[in-house]
């Protein structure tokens, strides 16, 4: 049976080190590099910069909209939004309001946006893995309940919910794990194989989004931690799907703007040579 907790890495006195934490700023710091050492020749300020706004926005967009979820709780406390520190992230916030940002920095700046969100592609996917590993690690986004029986005991989480409760689980922290992995490689072989595939600029990040909205999705519907439904739908469940639908469309239509490859000439006499010399 999986075990799926270990929530901090380290004490030192009145300092945590929770896992989760500790595995999101190491993406967002591989992201930084990434982009540190992807930008163009003149550019590493500007795209650097674009970096830590799109950090900045994503943080905040995440954190409001998950306010915005729990409303009931947040309403009457205020001033425990800006509590970060505490937990509580909405990663479909998290896309928008990284984006948001990142736009309004490169048009103050004039800087074209689309080749620093193509840089991302590869981060975006390392922090979808990132993040389900943090969720194994620290037992949140845990599955449902599952009886004896119902799947087999090798693939059961042992893991708490809220209130510490430890029960088998449907291993979906696993699963994100495993469907991480799997996005990470796709994105790689699409980002190695970019020039072959002649896809446009700011394709690829669309592309590796739209494959972490997909797993966050599918996975949505076996999760056992609370959430508010609408019309029966987890929350989670629809912002994935909200994200997966965007990130998809403008995906499909950047790559539907590709120009279609010119055929070749056929010259019309193959008997002629341009590099011969007319006869005297």
């Amino acid at each position: 049976m999986i075990r799926s907790v270990y929530p901090v890495v380290a004490r030192l006195g009145p300092f945590t080190l929770h896992t989760y934490t500790l595995l999101v700023d190491l993406g967002i710091a591989a992201a930084l590099a990434w982009l540190y050492f992807r930008a163009p020749e003149g550019k590493t300020t500007r795209w650097l910069d674009t970096g830590l706004a799109a950090t900045v926005g994503a943080f905040a967009g995440a954190r409001l909209l998950y306010a915005v979820v729990n409303g009931n709780y947040y309403l009457p406390h205020l001033d425990e939004i800006f509590q970060i520190w505490q937990g509580g992230l909405a990663w479909p916030g998290a896309v928008f309001g990284g984006l948001a940002s990142a736009w309004l920095y490169c048009s103050r700046k004039r800087e074209p946006l689309s080749p620093v969100i193509d840089a991302l592609a590869l981060p975006i996917a390392f922090l979808g893995l990132l993040g389900w590993a943090g969720c194994l690690a620290a037992g949140c986004a845990y599955g449902y309940e599952v009886a004896p029986g119902q799947i087999p005991a090798w693939m059961a989480s042992d893991a708490p919910d809220l209130y510490g409760l430890t029960v088998p689980r449907f291993p979906t922290q696993a699963f994100g794990v495993t469907w991480g992995v799997i996005t990470l490689g796709l994105v790689w072989g699409t980002v190695t194989a970019a020039r072959n595939r002649h896809w446009p600029v700011g394709a690829q990040s669309p592309y590796a989004l739209s494959l972490v909205a997909l797993g966050a999705f599918f996975l949505g519907f076996t999760r056992g931690d609370p959430m508010p439904f609408i019309r029966g739908y987890r929350l989670d469940v629809i912002g994935s799907g909200l994200v997966l639908l965007a990130s998809s469309l403008i995906w499909a239509w950047l790559v539907s703007r590709r120009p279609p490859a010119l055929p070749a000439t056929p010259n019309p006499n193959p008997n002629f040579n341009s590099n011969s010399k007319p006869n005297s």
